[in-house]
Formats: structure tokens, C-alpha cells, sequence
């Protein structure tokens, strides 16, 4: 898997654009979070949302069920990092789980570079392409992004779901999510 874009910079450059923005995350990782410049709720969205279309593009799923997941996941937010209770993290604006980071180190990201908004959605897209590949173009192999546990991904399914109709994907009635324990 390689991170390109299909916009109208050439792949390599967005590639290397992508990799230099996380680099430069991991630079001010370090620095306290009062000093830390994060993106205003004004802006960020918009900006966290520039490498959905490419990203989608690139790993064939669709643009408007990524972004659900990334919503679903973070609220769009690339600095999110959650604590899960069996010790697991799930890191960045795409909610990658901890259990992952040996394998997408095999493609040259650390898990610092999931908080860069790019690097998370291109790897939010082929984490969503693995699970369709494995369990088809359904809602099971969708939610699948987030477990293939039946009631997980069932719950995982209606969050989905309820956040394609809140964003107008598509048109329906909001459903009520299951509890998180069954």
C-alpha cells in the first residue's frame, strides 16, 4: 500500500506532502499540549476532510461511508486518542486500534503519523477496503472497520448508519445505537 492522491499532484508529491505533515506531528508531539498549535473547531473539519475524496478514491471504497466512519470514530478530530478498557488505543481522526500498528508499520507508518488527518483517513480507507474485501459490499464487511464481533459490529453498523443520514448521505430515519455492553 502506498499513500497517494489522485488530485492533481502527482502521487509521489502527496506521498511525501502526507509523510512530511506527519513528521512534522511527530516533532511537536513532544512539546507541551499549552504550546501545541491544534486546529480551531472553525477550521479543522474542512481541512480534516481534504483527503477523503483522494483517499477514498485511491482504495475504491466510498467517500461518503469514510467520512461516516471518521465521524463516527473521532468527530473528525486528528488528535483523538482513546484508552480502551482491555489496554488497546484506538489513535488519530480514523480511530485506529492499537492491534494494527505492526501492520501498517510493514507500509513505513509509526503510530504517531495517525495523527496527521491525511495519513489517518488514507489508512481509515484501507482499513474499511480490508473488511469489504474479506466480508463483501455489505454492512457486515463495513462495519468490520471496527469489529467483527456480531454485536459490535451490528452497534458499529447503526453508529454508521445514523451518521450517513446526520450528514444527508443518504435518507432515513435515526435509529437507536445499542448499548455498548450487550
Amino acid at each position: 500500500m502506498a499513500f497517494t492522491t489522485s488530485d492533481q499532484i502527482s502521487p509521489w508529491r502527496a506521498l511525501l506532502r502526507c509523510l512530511c505533515m506527519g513528521a512534522c506531528l511527530v516533532l511537536s508531539l513532544g512539546s507541551s499540549a499549552e504550546t501545541r498549535k491544534e486546529p480551531t473547531p472553525s477550521n479543522a473539519s474542512q481541512s480534516n476532510e481534504q483527503c477523503i475524496p483522494a483517499a477514498a478514491a485511491y482504495h475504491d471504497v466510498n467517500a461518503a461511508m469514510l467520512k461516516a466512519i471518521l465521524m463516527v470514530e473521532s468527530g473528525l478530530n486528528p488528535w483523538e486518542v482513546k484508552k480502551n478498557s482491555n489496554g488497546t488505543l484506538d489513535v488519530g481522526m480514523a480511530g485506529i486500534n492499537s492491534i494494527h500498528f505492526k501492520e501498517i508499520a510493514k507500509f513505513g507508518i509509526a503510530p504517531e503519523q495517525l495523527l496527521d488527518a491525511c495519513v489517518a483517513t488514507y489508512v481509515a480507507a484501507w482499513h474499511l477496503k480490508k473488511g469489504i474485501r474479506q466480508y463483501g459490499n455489505t454492512w457486515f464487511g463495513i462495519a468490520a472497520y471496527h469489529s467483527v464481533t456480531p454485536y459490535f459490529n451490528h452497534r458499529y453498523q447503526i453508529m454508521v448508519y445514523n451518521q450517513l443520514v446526520k450528514n444527508k448521505s443518504i435518507n432515513g430515519q435515526l435509529l437507536k445505537v445499542p448499548a455498548l455492553q450487550p
